[in-house]
């Protein structure tokens, strides 16, 4: 009977751990789902219900768990999650397989919008065709970084002349690039509305708070965590008959 009561309470130990851990995520995504039925309306509108649904269910996992559990949940998903971060912005673009390009201007929409980020990866210059978006340097002063559609191949080669326009706006560029290097970088993909905390991440209060504060307060919680004095298991007392 013991046994089988221990191994009752691992299993909902385990699985409200798992659902917690969901939780984390699931939370944030629900969140970002109501924000977008609510700014896009229309039959947008129908996703309040089961974000609506998918909130209260992690409501009720939140209840029936303790603070100590979940602060513990918490802080080791927000280490991973940090690390895990950190290499993905960190990794890929030191070894050059993409960059990542904050945006700033409307004038590739509806393709991606101010405050998205995107995705570029490389490829040869060889392989440029007209249609394309793509990263590069436009030839002004200062040489900004531009991400704009390809409509003309002026010269082909390892070093191309191109011209290129914003899908928003109503003329091309007042200017001919050229991309030089041999490899030019390609649009993949976007990732919305993260380009603002990232732009806020770079002000001098955040990287000290991340280079600083941060390190310090998890390694205060590592620290906590391995001295923090354990229950004692409680055995039960052999009862004996009268």
């Amino acid at each position: 009977m013991a046994s089988t009561t221990g191994r009752s309470e691992r299993t909902r130990t385990i699985a409200l751990g798992g659902a917690r851990v969901l939780l984390l995520f699931a939370a944030p995504a629900a969140l970002a789902l109501i924000a977008g039925a609510a700014a896009r309306g229309g039959l947008w509108s129908v996703a309040f219900v089961p974000a609506g649904l998918g909130l209260a269910a992690q409501a009720g996992v939140l209840a029936r768990t303790s603070l100590r559990t979940w602060s513990r949940t918490f802080g080791t998903t927000a280490v991973a999650g940090a690390c895990a971060v950190l290499l993905a912005l960190g990794a890929g673009p030191a070894l050059g397989l993409y960059r990542t390009v904050t945006v700033l201007s409307g004038s590739m929409r509806p393709t991606f919008s101010p405050g998205d980020v995107i995705v570029v990866t490389p490829e040869s210059a060889r392989a440029l065709r007209a249609g394309q978006v793509i990263s590069y340097r436009i030839p002004v002063n200062g040489r900004p970084i531009e991400t704009h559609r390809v409509i003309r191949i002026l010269a082909h080669g390892d070093e191309p002349i191109v011209q290129t326009k914003g899908d928003a706006n109503n003329a091309p560029d007042p200017w001919q690039a050229k991309l030089h290097g041999g490899t030019l970088w390609r649009y993949r993909l976007r990732v919305p509305l993260v380009g603002y905390p990232i732009l806020a991440l770079r002000t001098p209060l955040a990287h000290w708070l991340l280079v600083v504060l941060l390190p310090a307060c998890l390694a205060l919680y590592a620290v906590a965590n391995i001295w923090r004095p354990r229950p004692r298991p409680v055995t039960p007392r052999a009862r004996t008959d009268p």
